[in-house]
């Protein structure tokens, strides 16, 4: 079985069983894996889904739970215990774990071109924004935290290319990046790097005045030690 929650939230049950549809069962599934293997209070699904916790209502989320365990085909995937519900969900089924591993593998790797290929590969999990389409307030750190997540490991996967020589063919993905996230101080001097290798180094300036002038003109803020001492490399022709 493969549930995904990096993008629109799905899951490829086991043959025969009928697919996950409807928005409150959705909106279940994703509460439940946003918490994979731990429990979560029935209050805080009710409150979540319906925002509310009466006795018509917790009948409800019994008869959705009912209706996930069909979909997914395994009665003993979801289980009751002490008022929660737990989702087991097993290493390699959840996208959002595959990623947190791989990111880990890459970490612990002392060759740029394995930590470049294990980042490529995890940020490929990705099919849009998490949990994409739901709404759900308790949704919201997890959200948050892959999110962020992700914009590190493209950080270090552009780092790691610029490791392995490979500057010529990340300028014109970080000058897209930078234009998508343009308050990322680290995509800023990746992308200077990367113009500077090239020798392209009144690129790399414009791109320093270019960041200084956003950073000023939306927080407020000088850019940071490590833009400043990458512009000053640059200046004293020091790659």
């Amino acid at each position: 079985m493969r549930f995904e929650v990096l993008g629109p939230v799905r899951v490829t049950p086991g043959p025969g069983a009928p697919p996950v549809c409807g928005a409150v069962r959705v909106g279940l599934l994703a509460l439940l894996l946003a918490r994979a293997n731990a429990p979560v209070p029935a209050e805080s699904l009710l409150d979540a889904l319906w925002d509310c916790d009466g006795p018509a209502d917790l009948q409800r989320l019994q008869l959705t739970v009912h209706r996930l365990r069909r979909a997914l085909g395994d009665p003993g995937r979801l289980v009751f215990d002490a008022g929660s519900y737990r989702l087991r969900v097993r290493p390699g089924e959840l996208d959002a774990q595959l990623f947190d591993d791989t990111l880990r593998r890459a970490s612990e790797s002392d060759d740029p071109r394995r930590r470049a290929a294990l980042l490529r590969s995890a940020t490929e999990l990705w099919r849009g924004e998490p949990f994409q389409g739901l709404d759900l307030g308790p949704l919201a750190p997890e959200t948050g935290r892959l999110a962020e997540r992700r914009n590190v490991a493209i950080e270090q996967l552009y780092a790691a290319e610029l490791e392995c020589g490979r500057h010529e063919t990340a300028v014109a993905d970080l000058a897209g990046l930078v234009c998508l996230h343009p308050l990322r101080e680290r995509l800023h001097v990746l992308l200077m790097t990367a113009l500077d290798r090239c020798g392209r180094r009144a690129d790399a300036l414009a791109a320093y005045r270019s960041a200084r002038c956003t950073l000023v003109g939306e927080l407020g803020l000088e850019p940071g030690p490590e833009l400043r001492e990458v512009e000053q490399r640059i200046l004293a022709g020091d790659r």
